[in-house]
């Protein structure tokens, strides 16, 4: 009976957190179409508004595509905990049945943060939740990306724009535009940290004593290597939020574009088969998770401050494979001249082996 009261519990709670988020999800698309509608200056043909028709298309492709690999990651991990918890219910173990079970309902409901439970639930399981983190950072990480890019793309048009409005002694216009673009590249306001997450005080029934790690666990895992610090929370992300802190690549604001165009020179050029001194890094096995083969997609290069100086990045999209599929993984590389300097994740900053 007490395990029913819980289970009720937490579907009522995921129910009220989905109305909640799509809630949240509306009022900022609402806010987005209503800014666009008032800021978009008057005077650009139907023409020079094609970019940012673009734009708003590809950051529903990149929502598309975001949905998909949670879904696909979320769909492997429940699996994986459905396992477990029927190990727990042969041999009794209440309490891992509760964690499992309250960690299968979030997941369900694409609720992706840690929560106190998991810390009932049997190493091998709480192991695995380390590596379902990683990943949601991972493909969070992913779409953030591929939104800045295409943001940047369309504010280099519209840059395009701006100059020759100004060449033209159109200045009005291009002040206008330029007010736009920086209330265009504005990211929102960071978010309160939620407060959905606090250990409730519920006394939980004494376990029989936990039986030891299967041999054969509900998926293919190396034996770890010594525990590692533990991962970062996942943190929700909303459209043009970057998140970057401390000495991870960020985007340029305008002032450091004026102030380090001549530092940056020419940005790397592109053939046919990507960017040579990317191609030539990766020759040399300077990173040796990307290989040429592997590579699906040549992202833009960007001009990007890094331990406060101005690089030359581009990105390529290759894809990794774990314990719970194959997703595509997205790699930065910092630029100085004809070389790559590091290999990074795009987002968490990480190195890349």
């Amino acid at each position: 009976m007490r395990i029913n009261k819980k289970f009720y519990q937490l579907h009522l709670g995921s129910y009220l957190l989905i109305v909640m988020n799509l809630s949240l999800i509306l009022m900022f698309q609402l806010f987005g179409a209503v800014k666009d509608q008032l800021d978009v200056p008057d005077f650009l043909s139907d023409e020079q508004l094609e970019p940012l028709k673009k734009y708003e298309m590809a950051l529903k492709n990149n929502e598309e595509k975001h949905i998909g690999y949670m879904s696909k990651l979320n769909d492997k991990y429940a699996g994986a905990l459905g396992v477990a918890k029927e190990r727990m219910v042969k041999i009794g173990a209440v309490r891992a049945i509760n964690a499992l079970e309250a960690e299968i309902i979030r997941i369900k409901a694409n609720d992706t943060r840690r929560s106190e439970d998991i810390e009932a639930a049997p190493d091998y399981v709480k192991k695995m939740r380390s590596q379902y983190d990683q990943f949601v950072i991972r493909v969070n990480n992913l779409k953030r990306s591929r939104d800045g890019e295409a943001l940047y793309a369309t504010d280099r048009i519209l840059a395009e724009l701006q100059l020759k409005l100004t060449k033209s002694d159109q200045l009005e216009k291009a002040l206008k535009l330029r007010q736009y673009r920086e209330e265009f590249k504005r990211p929102p306001e960071p978010r309160e940290p939620s407060q959905d997450n606090k250990p409730d005080d519920r006394k939980e029934e004494a376990d029989p004593p936990e039986d030891p790690e299967p041999i054969n666990v509900p998926f293919d895992e190396p034996e770890p290597e010594p525990e590692p610090e533990p991962e970062p929370e996942p943190q929700s992300f909303s459209r043009g939020e970057y998140g970057f802190n401390g000495d991870l690549v960020r985007p340029m604001t305008s002032e450091e574009m004026d102030k380090y165009e001549s530092q940056l020179g020419s940005p790397p050029e592109r053939s046919a088969r990507g960017y040579p001194v990317m191609i030539a890094s990766i020759q040399r096995k300077e990173v040796t998770e990307i290989t040429l083969g592997k590579i699906k997609r040549w992202g833009l290069v960007r001009p990007q401050m890094w331990k406060g100086k101005p690089y030359w990045t581009a990105t390529v999209t290759y894809p990794t494979t774990s314990l719970f599929g194959t997703f595509d993984t997205e790699g930065m590389a910092i630029i100085s001249g004809n070389r790559v300097l590091e290999w990074r994740y795009t987002g968490s900053g990480e190195e890349i082996p």
